[in-house]
């Protein structure tokens, strides 16, 4: 059995979108502060500060975020069965920056891997992106996504959850607000009621294997997202 860390860090002034807030960190009460009041013995202690988008990071989306219907669940409303499911991982490591991910590329990648979605899975798919363009210009731009017919394919096939390596499912020629039709792939997770899980670090040993992801969220009231740990769980 090993656990594979699926997770970004959150860091200081780390990456964020024009419309987030970038996340802060800070040391708000040092150890020499502390010290200095210690009366009798030797210990001190250290806290920090954060400030941070509920979308920093690794993170999964809550369905208020894209839905404004009352009803849509909050992060903190979701049941945790939701973010503890079995799991497949695909490669469309060969799909060009700004191209789709259609239906046809997830059942050529399930023939060519022998694997098949299960209800209630979740599906990562990798892409290689995390290891070309985090943190440069490129990040923003240079990866596919899936159009509309791939994800209402996954949704029909019982898949709960996707995740990917990039800040958004949607290819990010669609991934705007003044796209036509913008986001295609979160409007799919609307009407169907699916998690997608972004900024993922998915390595490639995981392609073509099943395991169990781990990705619970913090219980942010009124959450429209939550920075999570992710973790594959793999049985040799």
């Amino acid at each position: 059995m090993e656990l594979i860390d699926l997770s970004q860090k959150i860091v200081h002034r780390g990456p964020a979108r024009p419309f987030h807030p970038t996340p802060t960190i800070w040391t708000h009460v040092s150890h020499e502060e502390t010290r200095a009041k210690v009366k009798h013995g030797d210990i001190s202690f250290m806290t920090k500060g954060i400030t941070l988008c509920d979308h920093t990071s690794t993170h999964v989306d809550a369905l208020c975020h894209y839905d404004p219907s009352p009803e849509a669940e909050c992060i903190d409303e979701l049941p945790l069965e939701m973010f503890y499911t079995e799991a497949i991982c695909l490669d469309f490591s060969d799909k060009g920056a700004g191209t789709d991910i259609t239906r046809q590329d997830i059942e050529s990648e399930l023939e060519r891997t022998g694997l098949q979605i299960q209800e209630g899975d979740t599906l990562l798919y990798y892409t290689g992106h995390y290891e070309k363009h985090f943190g440069t210009p490129e990040w923003w731009t240079a990866f596919p996504g899936l159009d509309r017919g791939a994800t209402e394919y996954l949704a029909d096939k019982g898949v709960i959850n996707i995740g990917c390596e990039a800040f958004t499912i949607d290819n990010p020629v669609q991934a705007r607000l003044d796209a036509d039709p913008p986001y295609p792939a979160h409007t799919v997770c609307r009407e169907r009621r699916l998690l997608n899980t972004e900024n993922l670090v998915i390595p490639r040993r995981l392609v073509g294997r099943r395991f169990r992801f781990i990705g619970f969220p913090l219980k942010i009231e009124g959450g429209t997202a939550s920075p999570i740990r992710a973790v594959a769980l793999v049985e040799d």
